[in-house]
């Protein structure tokens, strides 16, 4: 009987590195469309983040029959950010707020209880594309100081959405479809929430272009990762209404104060008027919730009557965005 030695099959160095270069070219086929892919699901959730401000919006107004103010007071005491948190499923969050001395929150001496209160990071109110972890404000983030003392830095959580606040700087609280407080700051109680809260001057009555034609909440532009929380970039706490930047943009012409022109910001790393404008992470386009409901995607390069139109909700104009 004869031994028949097994043949030994082995890749030769050629065929490995031929392998090898193959699997290199697929998947750098393949990349491009997996990142692709993700960005497609962080620009979904960013748009079911504003969805979501948007039914807290009607769920508001269904409670109160107003819309919520801009700001309470325009002196570090509160924004809209703060309004929405028991309709965004933080109705614990919200009961942390004294509304009554909200000022105390954004000042040195704050108690733990305020300093969680200012620093809660609300998932809906951040952009996935836009930061990985949640932020902190660096600078810029306390109350307003009378007294000629030298403001202190107060660091509160940012947040990637704005409320639209018309086209004009020189009015910066008084064109959008949420404003500052009526002209008396009457203040209500509201016992559903067992709180106090200052009077709205606006309504869904309020906007007489259509609430399918108004946008209300928009992706606030902020410029690379280095202007993160910083106040020259508008991104210091949500929660703060010491500056309007910080939860309130502007877009279309401006008329007031000299003729401007506030587009969509091109993308992540346009400098122009980076504190005033919209503008998003995902290419070629920004994201807004509209007075209805809706939610829409503009074209960056969308025309500035549009943007104007679509930023005022009483102007008469009417645009279609089909």
């Amino acid at each position: 009987m004869r031994n028949y030695a097994p043949n030994r099959i082995a890749f030769t160095l050629v065929e490995l590195l031929v392998v090898i270069a193959i699997i290199g070219v697929l998947v750098g086929l393949l990349l491009p469309a997996v990142q692709a892919a993700r960005e497609a699901a962080r620009r979904m959730q960013c748009s079911n983040n504003l969805k979501q401000m948007g039914l807290a919006l009607h769920n508001f107004e269904s409670s109160y029959k107003e819309l919520p103010p801009a700001g309470y007071r325009g002196s570090g005491e509160g924004t809209w950010a703060v309004r929405l948190l028991p309709f965004l499923e933080q109705v614990n969050a919200f009961s942390q707020w004294d509304h009554t001395n909200i000022g105390a929150y954004f000042r040195l001496g704050a108690t733990p209880e305020q300093v969680a209160a200012r620093q809660l990071q609300v998932p809906v109110y951040l952009c996935p594309s836009r930061r990985g972890p949640a932020q902190l404000s660096k600078n810029g983030d306390s109350r307003n100081n009378f007294t000629g003392v030298t403001a202190y830095n107060i660091p509160g959580a940012c947040g990637d959405y704005a409320h639209v606040a018309g086209g004009d700087n020189g009015t910066f609280t008084e064109q959008g479809t949420l404003r500052g407080l009526d002209t008396t700051g009457t203040w209500l109680l509201a016992p559903q929430w067992k709180v106090v809260r200052a009077k709205s001057r606006t309504s869904f009555s309020t906007v007489s272009d259509g609430t399918s034609n108004t946008a209300v909440f928009g992706e606030k532009h902020v410029a690379p990762i280095a202007d993160f929380g910083l106040v020259v970039a508008g991104d210091s706490s949500i929660y703060n209404d010491n500056s309007p930047q910080f939860s309130a943009r502007l877009m279309g012409r401006q008329i007031v104060n000299g003729t401007i022109a506030r587009t969509l910001a091109a993308g992540p790393t346009d400098l122009l008027r980076r504190n005033e404008r919209f503008g998003s992470y995902h290419t070629g386009l920004c994201q807004f919730t509209f007075v209805d409901g809706s939610v829409r995607s503009l074209s960056i390069n969308t025309d500035l009557d549009v943007l104007t139109a679509v930023a005022l909700p009483d102007d008469g104009k009417v645009v279609n965005l089909e």
